[in-house]
């Protein structure tokens, strides 16, 4: 069995009763480190953060999966991104002793790629799933690899229209692809390139969490 993806976890600062936790994914060439001043800036004590670290070593950071010249991801890497994906996943639901309903993921970038791909494939529904600046693969795959929890897993995406790494008309025509097939998704555009938007993109991911976490309370979660 290969060894378990490198993570750090940040409980919540406002103890007591069932935590929220938010599962953060990076982007190429970054590591578990990158997205860590980021955490204390969505201003949400209750929510703990777990960042992982992608598997393979690209220059000073990780990758999740190589890319082809023609910016295509190498689809075995990312299925085995997966699998490692769900076994962390698994690892820390019981480390934890956390419902995945009150865990959610987020993603940038290549991170955004895997968010989705394991969200929306696994048979767990998240507390959300926020694919930050990136795309999805394997899309060909879908419905068919859907579960029952995709029909009720929320989703939020967000994009710059200036991005000239990852150009938003493709994100767009993913993102369309996905919500005729049914899935719960919000969409938001900014005018930035292949970045976090601070403060405006930062403020409605604040927002979309504290409105999963209210729901997910009302429901029990």
């Amino acid at each position: 069995m290969t060894a378990l993806l490198g993570y750090d976890i940040v409980p919540p600062t406002v103890p007591g009763g069932l935590p929220w936790y938010c599962l953060i994914l990076h982007g190429l060439g970054d590591s578990r480190h990158g997205w860590q001043p980021v955490a204390p800036m969505l201003s949400l004590p209750q929510l703990g953060f777990v960042f992982a670290e992608a598997p393979n070593p690209y220059h000073d950071g990780f990758s999740w999966f190589d890319i082809s010249p023609a910016f295509a991801p190498d689809p075995d890497q990312v299925r085995s991104s997966r699998a490692a994906l769900v076994r962390l996943i698994d690892h820390l639901l019981d480390e934890l002793d956390l419902p995945s309903e009150r865990l959610f993921i987020l993603g940038f970038s290549q991170g955004c790629l895997m968010t989705l791909d394991v969200g929306l494939r696994s048979p767990r529904r998240f507390a959300g799933l926020i694919g930050i600046s990136g795309f999805m693969c394997l899309l060909d795959e879908f419905p068919a690899a859907f579960t029952p929890a995709t029909r009720t897993q929320q989703v939020l995406m967000t994009h710059g229209r200036s991005d000239q790494l990852i150009p938003i008309a493709h994100t767009r025509a993913q993102k369309d692809r996905l919500v005729a097939l049914g899935v719960a998704l919000t969409w938001r555009e900014y005018a930035k390139a292949h970045h976090l938007d601070v403060p405006q993109e930062l403020d409605d991911i604040r927002a979309w969490l504290l409105a999963r976490i209210a729901t997910g309370a009302r429901l029990g979660a």
